[in-house]
């Protein structure tokens, strides 16, 4: 038995010199918070918490206070049990989402430490469905400089890279100054490279269809976050009437939100993150339920290396993955990984053979908060 010692929050923090923007956004700095488990042997596993528009702090004493009484002490291969302690207690309270996500990071951060206590690369032990994981270039958000002109020779820059689908934001401008960018961007990278467009949540129903139908023309993949994210009534009238397939949503948390989505949102594809809907179980207990209605899951990443890993593994033990965001802008920590270790063919990522998650990140390297 390999028994938990503590809970180890921990901050990284990257500014910006020119801060970026998406239709809702514009980060002058962005956090990454890790939670890292460290056992009574003093081996270490690391999980992410989503944590936009969230104090460090304030998620910190959440770690300390909440959820590390409910862990030490406690085998790391007991992830579900500890999980479920864990959800049962929190459930009923003004902070569902807040949990979920800190105990979707321990969750990964114990799938961590199982990986490299067997020696094997996480994908394998969730039983492995594929080697390898398509990907998305994710970018061209907007800028007081980012041209159509540039917004297209960023990503088809992408493409000469190796990627064979990108995606962009949308819904910050007008519909004509999006439409030029999009218009941009589909010359640019040619009709054989998937593109997707991003509207995080900006637009009403009667827009969000008017745009669906401008970029029916464009040949896009499909249209992520048109609506705000509790509009279930209006997400199932524009999925009813959108050319475009819709898809969402990323913010959403634990598998009662993505039955709704899917039931009553009727959303096309199902866009989830493990950092964000509860971790690596329900993760996958989400994409079984998509799977029943006969859904394809996309993977949201949109922060660091770890994130992205955890996605990545949990996408190549599924049947019904599409693909995971590969974010070409918000990229913490990429640093602290091998260079050769997410390998691009054919616009796939290669999956890693190192145990665990493939990560090994020193927390005395980061703020402790």
């Amino acid at each position: 038995m390999t028994r938990i010692a503590e809970l180890l929050p921990r901050v990284c923090t990257k500014t910006f010199d020119k801060p970026p923007s998406n239709p809702r956004t514009t980060w002058r700095e962005k956090n990454t918070f890790l939670v890292f488990v460290r056992t009574e042997g003093g081996e270490i596993g690391v999980g992410e918490v989503w944590c936009e528009a969230l104090s460090p702090a304030v998620l910190a004493a959440f770690v300390r206070d909440e959820m590390a009484p409910l862990f030490r002490g406690a085998d790391i291969e007991d992830m579900e049990r500890l999980w479920q302690i864990g959800f049962d207690r929190t459930r009923v309270s003004a902070k569902p989402g807040l949990a979920l996500s800190v105990l979707g990071a321990v969750e990964t951060a114990l799938w961590d430490l199982t990986g490299k206590r067997h020696g094997r690369p996480l994908y394998r032990l969730l039983g492995a469905c594929r080697d390898r994981v398509d990907v998305y270039a994710s970018g061209g958000l907007y800028g007081e400089d980012n041209t159509p002109a540039r917004l297209a020779d960023e990503m088809a820059g992408y493409v000469r890279r190796g990627f064979r689908a990108v995606k962009m934001k949308v819904g910050g401008k007008s519909l004509a100054e999006d439409m030029a960018r999009v218009a941009a961007v589909r010359e640019a990278i040619g009709p054989d490279i998937r593109l997707m467009v991003d509207a995080v949540y900006m637009l009403d129903g009667s827009s969000a269809l008017r745009m669906a139908r401008a970029l029916d023309r464009l040949d896009i993949w499909f249209l992520e976050a048109p609506l705000a994210p509790g509009d279930l009534t209006g997400l199932r009238r524009l999925t009813a009437r959108s050319p475009v397939p819709i898809a969402g949503n990323e913010v959403a948390f634990g598998l009662d939100s993505y039955r709704d989505l899917i039931v009553e949102g009727g959303i096309d594809v199902v866009h989830l993150d493990v950092n964000q809907c509860g971790g690596i179980g329900e993760a996958r207990r989400i994409a079984a339920l998509a799977a029943a209605f006969h859904r394809p899951v996309s993977f949201h990443s949109a922060t660091s290396a770890v994130c992205f890993a955890a996605n990545l593994h949990v996408a190549a033990s599924l049947a019904n993955t599409e693909s995971v965001e590969y974010h070409c802008v918000h990229q913490m920590l990429f640093d602290q990984v091998p260079a050769d270790r997410y390998p691009l063919v054919d616009g796939a990522v290669v999956l890693p053979d190192a145990p665990g998650l493939g990560i090994d990140i020193d927390p005395c390297s980061l703020r402790e908060v």
